[in-house]
């Protein structure tokens, strides 16, 4: 069976475990399960508890392998790359790829224990994952009022009518379909051609509309990301290049809009001006396990 665990640390380096030396992947165990804990309220004279929520559970990534030892300093070897990959107290990313599958998963280590003797000398290593979700390995983008180019080389230009440099998409709405079971949130970025008042972004399906109360001007961008552990709003004005911190500037009854299971259409808008205005969505589908 083909499968390869690829583990990255924030640190920069980088190991590989499959079914082959230097280190032999001998099992790897938590990236198939799902662990909830539900919650209940019991009364009295019920029958049964009421179900209240279920929350989902920090995933614990167990990876048994072994390397060889044909003298001491392999061993050492070895032994140093895998503390090396596994430093506690920093985050890893570690890639799974099965066949056709590619996934991701961040990680903190928990421990790293390796036998002393042996000529297969086996290790163990326990990965802990606060976000319990895998994602796929790069992000999905859907583009609304995009420009495309209108002139190639070699370039003339008519003194009398000049040219089109460009001719913008007009589209303003993008359509992600969530075939998960779990939605997820998304980075959107408003980008200003022009003066643009009060951009926004509405699910046509579910009616949910966010909508920031900001006059953007030529140049300018409004980032904002609505993911689980990452909700934030942020405008980079073209003339300083500095980020801001706009969260206050969502109107009233606005949500961070999510990705929802099933079909979802998004229409971007804005009070004055929409023709000036770009966007693009950027998503990361989630997986509750491989």
């Amino acid at each position: 069976m083909s499968k390869k665990i690829i583990c990255k640390s924030s640190l920069g380096e980088t190991i590989t475990f499959e079914y082959s030396f230097p280190f032999f992947l001998i099992s790897i165990d938590g990236i198939h399960e799902i662990l909830g804990s539900i919650s209940s309220m019991k009364s009295a004279f019920a029958i049964g508890e009421k179900y209240i929520d279920t929350t989902v559970q920090k995933r614990n990534i167990i990876i048994k392998g072994a390397f060889r030892c044909t003298k001491n300093d392999d061993a050492l070897k070895s032994r140093d790359k895998l503390y090396r990959a596994f430093p506690l107290k920093t985050l890893g990313t570690l890639y799974y790829y099965e066949k056709e599958l590619a996934r991701k998963i961040n990680y903190y280590v928990e421990s790293v224990s390796i036998d002393e003797t042996g000529l297969h000398r086996k290790f163990q290593i326990s990965l802990l994952c606060p976000y319990p979700y895998f994602t796929d390995l790069e992000q999905s983008s859907s583009p609304m009022a995009t420009w495309s180019p209108a002139f190639k080389f070699a370039l003339k230009i008519p003194k009398s009518s000049g040219i089109k440099f460009g001719t913008k998409n007009t589209t303003s709405m993008a359509t992600i379909v969530n075939s998960n079971n779990i939605e997820y949130g998304m980075t959107i970025t408003f980008k200003a051609n022009d003066r643009v008042v009060n951009p926004s972004l509405f699910n046509v399906d579910t009616r949910e509309e966010m909508k920031i109360e900001k006059t953007m001007e030529a140049g300018d961008k409004i980032i904002v990301t609505t993911h689980r552990q990452n909700k934030n709003i942020v405008y980079i004005p073209a003339s300083s290049g500095i980020e801001e911190n706009i969260n206050n500037l969502m109107v009233y009854g606005s949500n961070f809009l999510q990705v929802h299971i099933g079909t979802n259409t998004f229409r971007y808008n804005a009070d004055e001006n929409v023709d000036n205005l770009e966007a693009i969505i950027e998503y990361l589908p989630e997986y509750e396990a491989v």
